[in-house]
């Protein structure tokens, strides 16, 4: 019985290993939105210290951090970088967001630390409940940056207030 028991366990693990490899493939790709993402947050590996740079781990590949996830944006080596999480470092992560929001006035995106900003998209602050426009000198619309501050953090540099 415990035999049994053994190789069942085994048998979901392997699916789970299945089913996550799976899921980063989709994201890697684009198939998989964030909303798909994060409602498969359980499929998602956690981040911590290892090496970024190889094949099994492309860029757009997403990991868990906290209660964000986070997809890879540049490849790195943070074995020896445990400091290097996704919260911190906008260059090597983005958080994702739920999509499906338009980002015009009357639809903003929900805002949050870490995650790649457009421009020309309205934003609305969780912190302060106000809506933004992303909007920096020289720039076009539809550039992106990612950011590990909000909107409201940032008014006159990459956000102007939403009249």
């Amino acid at each position: 019985m415990a035999e049994m028991l053994t190789l069942a366990e085994e048998k979901i693990r392997e699916q789970g290993r299945s089913d996550a490899a799976a899921l980063a493939a989709r994201a890697v790709s684009g198939e998989a939105d964030g909303a798909e993402l994060l409602a498969s947050k359980a499929k998602i590996p956690t981040w911590r210290a290892r090496d970024f740079s190889t094949e099994e781990t492309p860029v757009g590949k997403p990991y868990k951090w906290g209660e964000m996830v986070y997809k890879l944006v540049q490849q790195h080596d943070a074995t020896d970088n445990p400091d290097w999480t996704p919260d911190k470092v906008s260059a090597l992560w983005a958080a994702v967001s739920e999509e499906g929001q338009t980002g015009t006035r009357e639809d903003p995106i929900t805002a949050a630390r870490g995650m790649e900003y457009v421009y020309g998209l309205y934003y609305q602050d969780p912190e302060d409940g106000k809506t933004y426009l992303c909007k920096r000198s020289g720039e076009s619309d539809g550039g992106k940056i990612i950011l590990q501050y909000l909107p409201h953090e940032l008014i006159g540099q990459y956000f102007e207030e939403a009249q």
